[in-house]
């Protein structure tokens, strides 16, 4: 008898939180991290974690000389155009005209990226044969 009221109890205060995180969304909560446009984006504080995705600008990406790491970019979305900083491992399909999502804060202007993600890998199959897609400038 004990061992059903545990389990039940157990399942309650699940079921309980669950409906807790699902339905009061906290912007300082980690996980809870919303998918902007950048229409919306001057209307974010610089303490809040999103996410923004688009297309990577022809002929933005710059690899900086001193760090390999770091690059900066311009994201597109339509007419709309956002500067990214992003410093750690770029995918391999990281390239002009990439559909990327960026997950990072807006500061000043730029977006500082931590997380950087390229669109399905099946979709650029024919491209990955040639390595001039992979080609960057450094800075």
């Amino acid at each position: 008898m004990k061992f059903m009221v545990t389990i039940g109890t157990l399942i309650f205060v699940s079921i309980l939180w669950i409906v807790y995180i699902t339905s009061n969304p906290n912007k300082s909560q980690p996980g809870m991290i919303r998918f902007l446009s950048l229409d919306k984006i001057d209307s974010v504080n610089e303490t809040e974690r999103i996410r923004l995705g688009g297309l990577v600008k022809t002929g933005s990406i710059q690899v900086s000389k001193n760090n390999q790491l770091e690059c900066n970019f311009e994201l597109n979305q339509g007419e709309k155009s956002i500067s990214v900083n992003f410093n750690g491992t770029r995918p391999d399909l990281f390239k002009d005209k990439a559909e990327v999502i960026v997950e990072g804060n807006y500061v000043d202007g730029t977006f500082i990226a931590d997380q950087l993600q390229t669109k399905c890998a099946s979709r650029y199959e024919g491209e990955l044969k040639e390595e001039t897609s992979y080609q960057t400038q450094s800075i």
